[in-house]
């Protein structure tokens, strides 16, 4: 390992490591590309491209900085699964370069930034970042929140916290989870002698004023709107599933694999290195990525006692925990140790990023639902045989009472196919409230109706007449759907108020 006199240092010529981390970088970018363009659209995916229709503030789930990312993509590339996972796949890119000057600019060693590029490339949580959801800006202006403030203080240049309040702004129109963001910054400033400092600079307090600003439209819009997405999302607070602590272990061993064991091993480390002698040069500077990610962290411990935390919740810190990891690596006072973890975690990466893939697209396992990657298999064929049935009995309209991934992945599909009809579903209506009153629910009939399994929607229609049996193909097992076609709706048809 080469120590460099200070994170500012400009090397005259790369590092064989250095040189290996942008081979990674590389491979793993096409790596993620080859995938984006093999694989169908998750269902989430497509359920965000179906807001990507109507850009808005009124969305349940989430708020709308995915639906303007998928947005933009299309606008872009058109209306194509490329066009989706734009967004995600330059996310990656830019999270890779702030991950790299990050760690520059706080771990004074040379080969720290490339240790960290190579740990994170190589974790399943970036082989599968393609995928268009809300972790993609959440991580993304999370992680550049960060690194902004390292400019900041590692520099002493305050006018990087405007750039800190407008990164953290948008992390929070990305995901309301981006709010633990905050509450660590908060907690950075007053609990350390840097953070103090900073106290002191009026830029500080502006860049506090500018993520409230950016975040403003969202906050008034459910304001004024009985606060939708915040109840839709608090309930998760609440809920119980299972015994106490039961689901811990579950939630350790899904990072586990998700960052990858020597990663998530090493982050650890870290946390008790610096926990243990934080007064020290290095550990004040670990400080800022350590405090802005512990709040999140130990949110989720606590969440996972009562209710299942999803693998990819704590995505967001995942960069800021690979610099902890790389100071922990190269801090090693020993030749042999670093190279090894390096090598290991290299190997398991290689291994689990392998499999997955060759899974995702050869699917020689059967795992049933506990496979994820069936939710990206199957769905254009699907679609384009609803398409050829509704044209075989002149319907106007397509409608499902399916989950809303379906209606998302009908929906992505028929555009993307240049199909005018509109999509629509009549489950959860309360979802699509982003459409304008006039579009909500089109009377457009005869209309295909599409449902998993074979209940016929007597409930909304006086006429239906099964036509036909479509199967969606997720590897070794199959989806069945039965297809409908429907005309004189009833009183319990929605419509919009």
């Amino acid at each position: 390992m080469t120590d460099s006199d200070t994170p500012r240092t400009v090397p005259q010529r790369l590092t064989r490591l250095e040189m290996v981390a942008i081979a990674v970088l590389v491979l793993a970018a096409l790596g993620r590309l080859w995938l984006a363009l093999a694989l169908d659209l998750d269902g989430d995916e497509a359920y965000y491209a179906f807001w990507a229709g109507w850009p808005s503030l009124d969305y349940l789930d989430h708020p709308p900085g995915v639906a303007l990312g998928i947005w933009a993509g299309e606008m872009l590339l058109g209306p194509t699964v490329l066009g989706v996972r734009a967004f995600a796949l330059l996310a990656q890119l830019l999270i890779a370069a702030a991950l790299w000057r990050t760690t520059r600019l706080l771990v004074p060693n040379r080969d720290a930034a490339a240790v960290a590029l190579i740990f994170y490339s190589l974790s399943l949580a970036a082989a599968t970042s393609f995928v268009a959801t809300p972790d993609a800006p959440s991580a993304l202006f999370w992680t550049l929140s960060v690194w902004a403030a390292a400019e900041a203080t590692a520099r002493a240049r305050p006018n990087w916290w405007l750039a800190v309040g407008l990164l953290a702004g948008l992390g929070l129109v990305s995901k309301y989870t981006n709010a633990w963001l905050g509450i660590g910054l908060v907690a950075w400033l007053f609990l350390t002698p840097d953070g103090r400092r900073q106290l002191r600079s009026w830029q500080l307090w502006a860049g506090g004023l500018l993520a409230l600003a950016v975040f403003s439209p969202v906050l008034w819009w459910q304001a004024t709107h009985e606060w939708r997405s915040f109840l839709f999302q608090g309930v998760r607070l609440v809920i119980s599933e299972g015994k106490p602590g039961e689901l811990v272990p579950e939630f350790l061993l899904s990072q586990a694999a998700i960052t990858g064991p020597i990663l998530m091993v090493c982050s650890l480390l870290g946390i008790a290195a610096w926990a243990i002698g934080h007064s020290g040069k290095a550990g004040a500077r670990l400080s800022l990525p350590i405090l802005t990610s512990l709040p999140l962290l130990l949110y989720f411990l606590v969440h996972s006692l009562h209710s299942r935390v999803e693998a990819n919740w704590p995505l967001p810190v995942l960069p800021m925990m690979t610099v902890v990891a790389a100071w922990v690596v190269v801090s090693l006072r020993s030749r042999f140790w670093p190279t090894a973890l390096i090598a290991a975690q290299s190997a398991m990466g290689l291994a689990l990023l392998g499999f997955v893939t060759w899974q995702a697209i050869f699917v020689p396992f059967d795992f049933g639902i506990a496979d994820r990657t069936r939710m990206l298999r199957g769905w254009s064929t699907l679609t384009a045989e609803v398409r050829q049935l509704a044209d075989a009995h002149d319907a106007r309209s397509i409608v499902t009472d399916g989950s809303y991934r379906l209606a998302g992945e009908l929906y992505f599909y028929g555009r993307a196919a240049h199909d005018p009809r509109p999509v629509r579903s009549l489950r959860d209506t309360h979802r699509y409230r982003y459409i304008p009153p006039a579009e909500r629910f089109p009377q457009a009939f005869p209309a295909l109706f599409l449902v998993q399994g074979e209940a016929p929607p007597s409930r909304w229609f006086e006429r239906v007449q099964a036509v036909g049996t479509l199967t969606r193909g997720t590897g070794r097992a199959i989806d069945t759907y039965t297809a409908f076609v429907v005309s004189e709706p009833t009183a319990a048809f929605p419509t919009a108020d």
